[in-house]
């Protein structure tokens, strides 16, 4: 073995135990707060979205640390673990675009309420969230099992299948919720930022967590999208693609991580933030209410339709 491939080598088993545990942790951060969004927190419609996309980030670092473990282990040769690595490369794609979904509707639906906050607070529907949280896990997953019925045949790839099925997806994706969430969000930071100059006030820790979010995976989880969706079709030299993928795993699963300790370090009060409750902390952040200097506010997750 040359000394590039065994430089190579280490930096690949050296990136994928950092993803490794960062998946770990991640899950339990995305647990924890399934767990209190389910049963210790007042529940509001983005509430509900938060709930969702937790779930999502759950099921993709799951299947990443499965493929991980897979991948580095000595069984991935078997016939069944072949199977299990398919199984949970449909996963991790079906949770990544569930996840990127839910994030864009996050923030279109944030913009709208600041835009239009007449329309938004009095002629919203009442089950907004929860429909539009199931159509949008129902698409992913129609998405997912196209991909599967078109690109996989007994667990073998049909290159010409997969090319025209994977081009579907990168307009869909790259080009539909991409740009309607960066849109979005900058049209959220526009009025916040005015908003906050104007007023002489901080802007709310709800729009705080939605463009932290935004702009985590942005940076973090977009390199693996590409990947899917571009450079597979790149004819890139080995050495270069094996730590690009590698490099994208490790961001996509600090993405899916960073996602709790965005909405505990928000919500935490200067003050007195070693000594406040998780769940206290979590309502606080998901506040949809003003939060003038100097006052602290109680941790409900409120109604935004009221």
């Amino acid at each position: 073995m040359s000394p590039a491939m065994d430089s190579v080598s280490w930096v690949y088993f050296s990136v994928t135990f950092l993803a490794m545990v960062t998946c770990v942790l991640g899950m339990a951060g995305n647990s924890m707060v399934i767990w209190l969004l389910s049963f210790r927190v007042q529940r509001s419609p983005f509430c509900v979205y938060v709930l969702n996309l937790a779930v999502a980030d759950f099921l993709f670092l799951l299947s990443m640390a499965s493929m991980l473990s897979l991948e580095t282990g000595p069984l991935l040769v078997a016939s069944t673990s072949a199977r299990i690595y398919e199984g949970m490369k449909r996963i991790k794609y079906f949770a990544y675009t569930a996840g990127l979904s839910l994030l864009t509707a996050i923030s279109t639906q944030r913009c709208l309420s600041v835009l239009f906050p007449i329309w938004y607070k009095c002629h919203q529907p009442q089950h907004l969230s929860t429909v539009v949280c199931g159509a949008l896990w129902a698409l992913a997953l129609l998405m997912n099992f196209l991909a599967s019925f078109f690109c996989v045949q007994f667990w073998h790839p049909n290159q010409n299948q997969c090319f025209w099925v994977d081009m579907v997806f990168t307009s869909l994706i790259l080009g539909i919720f991409m740009p309607i969430m960066i849109l979005s969000s900058t049209i959220l930071l526009i009025r916040v930022r005015k908003n906050t100059l104007l007023r002489r006030r901080r802007p709310r820790r709800l729009f705080v967590v939605i463009l932290a979010s935004v702009f985590v995976f942005l940076t973090c989880s977009l390199p693996l999208g590409i990947y899917w969706f571009l450079l597979y079709w790149v004819g890139l030299p080995q050495d270069v693609l094996l730590l690009y993928i590698c490099l994208s795993r490790f961001s996509s699963s600090l993405s899916s991580s960073a996602n709790p300790v965005i909405y505990f370090l928000v919500g935490s009060q200067k003050s007195h933030r070693l000594q406040e409750s998780l769940d206290a902390m979590l309502g606080r952040a998901l506040r949809d209410e003003p939060e003038p200097d100097g006052r602290e506010t109680p941790s409900v997750c409120t109604n935004d339709e009221a």
